[in-house]
């Protein structure tokens, strides 16, 4: 099966995701054993089990490419996701921590979660 569309990606996205890769979120490194959720009402929270701390943030699919997702973050500041996927049991993408950065394909970490069970 694949999910190769936003709505799919938007029905099986909502819960928590663990990844053992580090994700660099722009002063932050969030170090292995990075964990996000996501709800039904586009709002998530990305942090990490080792320290406990989480931000939150707002999400919105953006007309930049192939289901690109924005993540609003509540200092203002914001990441990519570009060409997020959202499986049964697999969350993809590459991960950009500006705009600038994602306009210009520049530092983009992909990265692979698998849904906490």
């Amino acid at each position: 099966y694949s999910c190769d569309n936003k709505e799919d990606t938007e029905f099986n996205l909502p819960g928590t995701w663990y990844t053992e890769q580090e994700i660099d979120y722009g002063s932050y490194t969030l170090g292995r054993g990075t964990v996000m959720t996501f709800n039904a009402n586009n709002e998530g929270t990305i942090g990490t089990t080792a320290s406990g701390d989480y931000i939150v943030f707002e999400w919105r699919w953006i007309n930049y490419g192939y289901n690109t997702m924005e993540l609003m973050f509540r200092d203002g500041s914001t990441a990519y996701i570009e060409g997020a996927i959202a499986e049964d049991y697999n969350f993809s993408g590459t991960w950009y921590n500006s705009l600038i950065d994602f306009q210009n394909k520049a530092y983009g970490q992909s990265f692979y979660m698998r849904r906490e069970q």
